[in-house]
């Protein structure tokens, strides 16, 4: 019984010893040139030939050659890929254009370590030769990931095309730079990193997407890149982007509005107000305009201005619902303010004429109020109390009675 112990645990013992040697650089090679030939295992091959990179004994020159070899091993791959497709038998094109990715990611990584090591190149020649003849099948793996809707995965195709003719292999070749179809590119990196919700990636190619886009897409990319940076918390350029973009596309209300947002959180009303003006002489007369100026005078406490301004905004366009909100709102607050101030001694003459003024602007805060409520009936938490004080102070009764059974159903 003893000696049968002993003899498992020497059997264990060496199953450990094997499992834990490390292979040699020459057999792992070798491993990769006999999946190669026999188009067959080149997925472990390469997993293995990869997971000696961080071994303390491998040199740069044979890193160089890991690189070289996996990027070989992926063109095994794929060529058994494109023989079923050109044989039009059943093919996997999601492997059949990752394997050209990975080609070029290992190629690029070869090139690196040689330049690091300061070495003579081996590989460069070749590698670009490989490059350049996958290189619009690279782009049509993006253009395929981004029909799937694999949008972070589209990007790695797009950012290494457009990243390639810049890096040291292709320093000289300015056919690669020259290529027209780098605008197109542009656009498509950005829209996949956008709709992969990942800024950054967004933001990479935008500024050049912008300029090579037509005049109808710009204003579009513009909208993203402010919500890119909104998204990464980038208050600077959020501001910057959003105050060179209204200017750019005033049409596009949506800088307008945010920047007048902005603005309005802030607390920077004169920027706002005249940001409006500016707009209104620029581009015309337009409610938009006039709505955005009225509320950084409601909230500057400018209420006589905030009425022009909501008079100029409805004769524009007689629907406009914030505008007779900030005019009555504006009324509502003028009435208030005089009211502090107003003369209460029914002895002095000027006691009823402040009453009289005081009930005129109660008057003219209630007729915008009630047009709220008019062109909005369901809001009823925005007009109700505002007219609640209104009637109170009127001494409305059957009106009041009524806002004061909503106030409680609300």
């Amino acid at each position: 019984m003893k000696n049968t112990l002993l003899i498992v645990l020497t059997t264990f013992s060496l199953h450990v010893c094997a499992a834990n040697q490390t292979v040699k650089y020459k057999s792992l090679l070798k491993a990769a040139k006999t999946a190669i030939k026999n188009h067959s295992g080149e997925e472990n091959a390469e997993m293995n030939l990869l997971a000696a990179l961080s071994r303390e004994d491998i040199t740069d020159g044979q890193r160089a050659e890991i690189y070289y070899m996996a990027e070989e091993l992926e063109q095994s791959i794929n060529a058994k890929e494109n023989e079923k497709m050109y044989l039009k038998q059943k093919y996997d094109t999601l492997k059949f254009f990752s394997t050209v990715l990975q080609m070029h990611k290992h190629l690029i990584a070869c090139d690196s370590v040689e330049v690091k090591s300061g070495k003579k190149f081996s590989y460069r020649g070749r590698a670009r030769d490989i490059m350049n003849k996958y290189r619009k099948t690279l782009l049509n793996g993006g253009k395929f990931m981004l029909k799937k809707g694999l949008y972070a995965d589209a990007f790695n195709y797009f950012d290494i095309y457009l990243r390639e003719p810049y890096m040291p292999m292709f320093e000289y070749n300015q056919t690669l730079k020259a290529d027209t179809t780098r605008s197109k590119v542009f656009y498509w990196a950005t829209i996949t990193g956008y709709n992969a919700n990942n800024p950054t990636m967004a933001l990479s190619y935008i500024d050049s997407a912008i300029v090579c886009s037509a005049d109808t897409l710009r204003p579009s990319l513009c909208e993203y890149k402010v919500r890119c940076y909104e998204a990464l918390k980038d208050t600077s350029n959020y501001i910057e982007t959003l105050e060179h973009s209204v200017q750019d596309y005033s049409a596009h209300n949506y800088f307008y509005l945010h920047l007048i947002d902005y603005y309005a959180e802030a607390k920077k009303y004169d920027e706002g107000i005249a940001l409006s003006d500016t707009l209104l002489k620029k581009v015309g007369e337009r409610e938009i305009y006039y709505l955005g100026k009225s509320q950084m005078q409601l909230r500057k406490c400018d209420y006589e201005d905030c009425i022009e301004t909501c008079n100029y905004a409805i004769a524009l366009d007689s629907t406009l619902v914030d505008a007779y909100y900030n005019k009555g709102l504006s009324y509502l607050n003028m009435a208030i303010i005089f009211a502090e101030t107003a003369c209460s001694d029914i002895r002095n003459p000027k006691c009823k004429r402040d009453r009289i003024k005081l009930q005129g602007l109660y008057n003219y805060a209630r007729q915008p109020i009630e047009q709220v409520r008019k062109l909005k009936p369901d809001d009823v938490k925005r007009w109700a109390p505002i007219l609640y004080k209104i009637y109170l102070y009127l001494n409305l009764g059957d009106e009041f009675a009524e806002i004061e059974q909503l106030l409680k159903n609300a």
